[in-house]
């Protein structure tokens, strides 16, 4: 065996270029990053471009979560029992009420064990759950605020799902921050809801983008805050009609939140807005990528593996910049926040639209090469809106 250098010997820049100039061949335009939907643009040659500053690189030994709603408590909780004896290792609870059973719905779950969320929108619904399990048992649980000042949870999932872009999601969350540290400067422990997209490295790249974010709001108001990140995969590209094209977008969409820094990565069933609710074989598939990611592909413990690799820090970088700019839009005025949010999404939704429609956004088996086989008729059920603005799904707007 000849003798190898290593590390290799470094190529000058211009050489790299030309090596890449040559093998691409006509095909240069590759060189050339571009999303009018993301509004995004930098080119894989020009190195000397401005670069992030260097951030300190932790372990994240991130949770296979799965979420149920408080709505049906006897459900929810057998959905929960079948998910932690197949690998997951944190729940979510949603949907919280002083009307919710906590007694059927967390029977059996050893939260001293496992990472247990339950979100409230409401003190009230909050005291109703420390009187009902007790305060010890309530200790070992994380109790995610929505209100007040006690809001301690941020979510832009609702957001993404409507159309919005990467930096649009992270300026309507960070406005909520913007918000709450007007009114109270202090220390906070900040669990932050981002939704999953398809594109692989801008969704990466976002989730990078949020801590520096995070980082720089907390500087501004001279606070300290322990960012918390938690990611939800969707909906907008997933098929009732072909499932089994649903799992590798779930796969490069749950991947994309580990390699960004994801501490819970909740992949949610492709059939959770199906008219029969999640079945069996959706939530297994489900958390099968998660153990799969964790347990296969050996990341249940990555450190930051993407640092310093120029496209990803260029397009964290753009997306920071971008969301930074249009936090600064909104926060000018804060009375018609809304209504600028609303105008800016509905923009990207119907660029959205338009692409898929005209065949440029292609998903298989959906707006092409449709499935063949036959599979059980499930139909979308009633979907959600946030800010007046149903979900996108796209196989719901082309049937």
């Amino acid at each position: 065996m000849s003798k190898v250098s290593i590390p290799f010997s470094a190529n000058s820049l211009s050489a790299w270029q030309a090596q890449l100039q040559k093998e691409l061949k006509e095909n240069t335009a590759l060189l050339q990053y571009d999303s009018s939907i993301e509004e995004l643009s930098f080119s894989l040659t020009s190195l000397e471009a401005p670069q992030l500053g260097t951030q300190t690189s932790t372990t994240n030994a991130w949770k296979r979560m799965v979420a149920v709603s408080a709505h049906s408590e006897k459900q929810s909780n057998a959905i929960l029992l079948e998910a932690l004896m197949q690998g997951a290792d944190a729940i979510y609870i949603e949907h919280t009420t002083t009307q919710t059973n906590y007694k059927q719905l967390l029977a059996d779950i050893q939260v001293n064990y496992i990472s247990c969320l339950i979100c409230f929108d409401s003190a009230e619904a909050h005291v109703h759950f420390t009187q009902m399990v007790g305060d010890e048992f309530a200790a070992q649980c994380s109790v995610l605020h929505r209100y007040g000042s006690a809001k301690n949870y941020i979510s832009t999932f609702d957001i993404q799902q409507i159309g919005a872009n990467c930096s649009t999601e992270l300026a309507a969350g960070l406005l909520e921050l913007q918000q709450l540290l007007e009114t109270q400067a202090q220390d906070h422990t900040l669990y932050f809801e981002l939704g999953v997209g398809k594109e692989y490295f801008v969704e990466i790249a976002k989730f990078r983008a949020l801590q520096h974010l995070v980082k720089q709001l907390a500087s501004i108001h001279e606070v300290q805050i322990e960012l918390i990140p938690i990611a939800k995969t969707g909906f907008c590209n997933k098929s009732l009609e072909d499932p089994y094209t649903n799992l590798l977008r779930m796969s490069t969409e749950g991947l994309s939140a580990v390699m960004g820094g994801a501490h819970f990565v909740c992949i949610q069933p492709y059939d959770t807005l199906g008219s029969e609710g999640p079945s069996a074989f959706g939530q297994r598939m489900a958390l099968n990528i998660a153990n799969l990611l964790s347990e296969e592909a050996h990341l249940e413990s990555p450190q930051d593996p993407l640092q310093n690799a120029y496209a990803i820090e260029q397009l964290t970088l753009q997306i920071t910049e971008k969301s930074w700019g249009f936090l600064c839009e909104l926060d000018a005025q804060q009375a018609n926040a809304n209504a600028v949010l609303r105008a800016k999404i509905l923009q990207t939704r119907q660029l959205r639209t338009a692409l898929f429609e005209s065949g440029k956004t292609m998903l298989i088996g959906i707006n092409a090469f449709p499935n063949e086989f036959e599979t059980p008729k499930i139909s979308w059920a009633e979907t959600p809106t946030a800010l007046d603005l149903p979900y996108l799904i796209f196989e719901k707007s082309a049937n």
